[in-house]
């Protein structure tokens, strides 16, 4: 099983890695999107995004997004699945900024501050090369006295 999971690492790489953890992210949030429970129906924060567009458009955005990455993620050219990770919680950051100052949507700063964030931190991984081929993860060492 060690040995099936390394290889599948090492096809992955990291910045595929990261966009297998986003397609899970962004298709969990597509389901969510598509099967809200009855309370959530009726939440200030679903209610403010049925006002621009119906909850099934929220979740077939959030899918693609989710598909593109998983998709991309077994790719070398993978820049375009980062930006658009990057792109849809960036749209997500400024509806729960405007749900807030226009909508008056209580505790919007929430998911400002977590999507805003996780879209910086996407950012800053999109950034980062690929490692070379043949590069072998350090083994861990105990920390020096």
């Amino acid at each position: 099983m060690r040995r099936v999971a390394a290889g599948l690492r090492r096809r992955v790489g990291h910045r595929g890695s990261t966009l297998l953890f986003l397609a899970l992210v962004d298709l969990v949030y597509c389901y969510r999107l598509l099967f809200p429970s009855e309370r959530d129906r009726s939440a200030p924060w679903l209610t403010f995004l049925t006002s621009f567009l119906p909850l099934p458009v929220w979740a077939v955005l959030w899918g693609g997004v989710g598909l593109l990455c998983l998709s991309r993620s077994w790719r070398r050219k993978d820049s375009g699945a980062f930006a658009c990770a990057i792109a849809i919680k960036v749209l997500w950051t400024l509806l729960a900024v405007a749900s807030g100052v226009i909508g008056g949507v209580d505790q919007w700063y929430l998911n400002a501050v977590i999507f805003g964030g996780f879209a910086g931190f996407v950012a800053i991984i999109a950034s980062w090369p690929e490692p070379p081929r043949g590069w072998k993860e350090r083994q861990w060492t105990h920390p020096s006295p």
